[in-house]
């Protein structure tokens, strides 16, 4: 009977230690997941950490590309502005009773210049750029990415049409100054009797036909450029009011 009663205590004394065990064991794999997770948590938050180094470095890249356009834009237009006003002040002049071919004489040989002024050397958008190819324009907000999308169309619809309107308006002036020698020193006639001659046997309704063409093409890429520009300011400056701080 004695032994019987050892028998039964020493078999609740080694259950008693495998369930200390057990419990032990439980206890290690727990620790071990929470390990896991805290070591997730901190990658986590590491990886988020770095991504918003990054947003915080573009999102000040962007504003500075926006306000440097703004900038541009804005003496851009004033020198536009100019030009038309001037092209429109060879309009008034031609347009006067007393206006004859010895006005647009004057004007051709002495005034209208061949040159075009644009003052503005192109948008600043390197930024966003090099986001789309880094694949990198969704650590942005998706209002702040479509906005930025339509002003980039806007941008390159703009730069198109004044490629276009440019590459019209040289091959209509390099057409004149071929037929009609410009009083210039560059020119292999210049001034003298060749170019008297030149003036004195040219057609002058042809001379008058010819550089009107020349003129309307000048005005058109300016007053195209200039209203492009005018609505991209404006887009420029709304992007910058509803996203980046004033």
């Amino acid at each position: 009977m004695i032994q019987f009663f050892r028998k039964i205590r020493q078999s609740l004394l080694s259950e008693g230690k495998t369930g200390r065990y057990f419990k032990y064991a439980i206890g290690e794999i727990v620790l071990v997941v929470i390990g896991i997770l805290i070591a997730l948590q901190i990658n986590n938050w590491n990886e988020e950490h770095k991504i918003n180094k990054i947003r915080t470095l573009k999102l000040s890249q962007i504003e500075s590309d926006l306000r440097a356009d703004v900038v541009a834009l804005e003496e851009g237009i004033l020198v536009k502005e100019q030009e038309i006003a001037t092209l429109k002040n060879y309009r008034d002049r031609l347009s006067q009773s007393n206006a004859s071919i010895d006005t647009l004489d004057k004007i051709v040989n002495t005034e209208f210049l061949g040159r075009i002024r644009i003052g503005f050397s192109g948008f600043n958008n390197i930024t966003y750029i090099s986001m789309i190819q880094s694949g990198e324009l969704g650590i942005l907000s998706d209002d702040l990415v479509k906005d930025l999308s339509i002003l980039n169309i806007r941008q390159q619809n703009s730069d198109n049409n004044y490629n276009l309107h440019k590459e019209m308006y040289l091959k209509k002036g390099q057409s004149f100054n071929a037929n009609y020698p410009v009083k210039r020193r560059t020119d292999i006639i210049g001034d003298g009797p060749l170019s008297d001659y030149l003036r004195e046997h040219r057609e002058d309704k042809n001379f008058i036909v010819n550089f009107n063409e020349v003129f309307i093409a000048k005005r058109l890429m300016y007053s195209q450029n200039l209203s492009h520009h005018k609505k991209i300011l404006e887009l420029t400056k709304a992007i910058l009011k509803n996203h980046f701080a004033e």
